[in-house]
């Protein structure tokens, strides 16, 4: 292939009405959201709700996280998404009950298919299961599915599967031991 038989797709392939949606929620995002204290967190619950997001009533969203499409995300009682993270929901995005996703953690459901002459865009869901820690700057790439009570060490990039109670490091991060619970 020569360079003039490459031809990526340089827009959106979604309809005017979807990229105004994404337009509009952009903009809550980056300014109402992010002007709400971290302590008075049903507002940004609302907010979320309101472009389609499906969370409990409890969970904790910094105001400074990033999270793109909300229609796409769910998230369960008690779970955190923390400060800088960004969340990006092109595929669907589901977190358990408990969870916590830590500062700097991207969470990515897109790319692109480097194989395709048109650079045409992959999506795949993410799913993280009850009781999971996403510890400080962590990559989760789309398709994965964070099994029950997996602890995923700082910095790490997950590209596979967990079992339930793994600890995850590395890049690419790998089985370290299994997580025990001290009574």
């Amino acid at each position: 292939m020569t360079i003039n038989e490459f031809d990526p797709v340089q827009t959106i392939p979604y309809s005017t009405k979807h990229k105004l949606r994404i337009y509009a929620w952009k903009f809550v995002n980056k300014t109402i959201f992010r002007w709400i204290p971290n302590q008075i967190r049903m507002p940004r619950i609302v907010l979320l709700r309101m472009f389609g997001a499906k969370l409990a009533s409890s969970v904790f969203i910094h105001r400074n996280s990033n999270i793109e499409h909300p229609w796409n995300l769910q998230m369960g009682h008690l779970s955190s998404v923390g400060e800088f993270s960004w969340i990006y929901c092109l595929d669907k995005v589901s977190i358990g009950q408990k969870c916590t996703i830590g500062k700097d953690c991207y969470l990515i459901t897109g790319n692109h298919d480097v194989s395709d002459q048109h650079f045409r865009q992959i999506t795949k869901p993410i799913v993280i299961k009850d009781g999971s820690w996403i510890t400080t700057g962590v990559y989760i790439m789309p398709g994965v599915t964070i099994a029950e009570f997996t602890v995923v060490a700082a910095r790490s990039v997950v590209l596979k599967n967990s079992e339930p109670y793994d600890i995850l490091a590395g890049f690419p991060a790998k089985f370290i031991k299994k997580r025990v619970f001290n009574k």
